[in-house]
């Protein structure tokens, strides 16, 4: 997939230029030497914005001898008699490169200001994500270890849990930071077997800390499907945790038709506004509906890596009134 966009960059400006160099033949009689001069530089800047210089040379040279052969008397052949047109030759060369590292330039000071946006949101929400639960294990070690307090079993026990509570997020929070870095890396590598994405949705359900029962509606004959059975379970983990924390009722809809399987969890109750749902699979996204939880916005993009690894998708959706995440996956998968 990758080659083929990259051999399709490439040739693109190859085609542009046969174009170009047709339409100037034919209408070379009203256009001037430097007119015609002036649009074959445009496949070279072409190139230039879109591919290294390497390649921007390549289609310079390219460009250069369709102009020398085609327009440049003697006509139709590579000989040059006036040192003018060699100089503009150069001229054109010289151009494309300018250009393709002024365009590599803007690219790294690109990916340089998104870097260090990112890791500004990063850090801002690593620092009071953890601290919130990092405190509340440090009070609660604190009160048990503290000798002049005189506690029953029943608050000890209490403290006890608020330790483990907060443990627990806190390995939530690592564990998506570091599936966030392996995703993006291209570390994480699929193991393909049968899973049963019904079997897969109860153990992510029992998994999930929740206050409340949630609907669960599964049609019959849910075909089987192909992946790695550990990711997609993560996968639903995360969307039922995200369900669980901002609803206050959750159905769950498991079905299938001729694209493959589809599992649709819903949520009323604190939702987020129906313009910004459709982007909440986002990384570091933090919607309208936060109400102050812990979370840096990663646990639906996971899963939407997840399942677009599978060759699947993820769809985030709200009409007013409920927040749905549609999770889907082909019944058969190639990978």
């Amino acid at each position: 997939m990758v080659y083929n966009s990259v051999m399709y960059q490439i040739v693109f400006p190859f085609l542009f230029l046969v174009v170009l160099s047709f339409i100037s033949k034919l209408f070379s009689e009203e256009l001037q030497l430097v007119n015609i001069g002036m649009i074959h530089l445009i496949p070279i800047l072409f190139a230039a914005m879109q591919l290294g210089r390497r390649d921007t040379f390549i289609i310079s040279i390219a460009s250069v001898l369709s102009f020398n052969f085609f327009f440049i008397p003697p006509t139709f052949t590579f000989t040059v008699h006036d040192f003018r047109y060699i100089f503009s030759f150069v001229i054109m060369i010289t151009v494309g490169q300018i250009v393709s590292w002024l365009s590599e330039q803007a690219a790294r000071a690109k990916a340089l200001e998104s870097s260090e946006r990112l890791e500004e949101i990063l850090l801002g929400s690593l620092s009071h994500e953890l601290r919130t639960p990092l405190a509340a294990i440090m009070g609660a070690s604190s009160g048990l270890l503290t000798e002049e307090l005189d506690l029953n079993s029943e608050q000890k026990k209490e403290l006890y849990h608020t330790i483990d509570n907060g443990a627990h997020r806190m390995r939530r929070l690592i564990d998506n930071l570091l599936d966030s870095a392996r995703l993006q890396s291209g570390m994480l590598k699929l193991k393909i077997q049968e899973c049963d994405i019904c079997e897969l949705l109860g153990s992510s359900l029992s998994k999930t800390e929740h206050t409340f029962p949630a609907t669960l509606t599964i049609n019959e004959e849910i075909p089987s499907v192909q992946g790695d059975a550990v990711l997609i379970e993560q996968a639903l983990y995360n969307l039922l945790e995200n369900a669980f924390k901002y609803g206050d009722a959750v159905n769950i809809l498991v079905d299938h038709d001729p694209d493959g399987v589809f599992i649709r969890i819903c949520n009323t109750g604190s939702i987020p506004h129906a313009y910004e749902a459709s982007t909440a699979w986002r990384a570091f996204s933090r919607l309208s509906n936060i109400r102050g939880e812990e979370g840096i916005g990663l646990g639906l993009y996971v899963a939407y890596r997840i399942a677009e690894m599978h060759g699947g998708s993820i769809k985030t959706m709200s009409d007013g009134v409920e927040f749905c995440v549609t999770m889907r996956l082909p019944a058969r998968s190639d990978r």
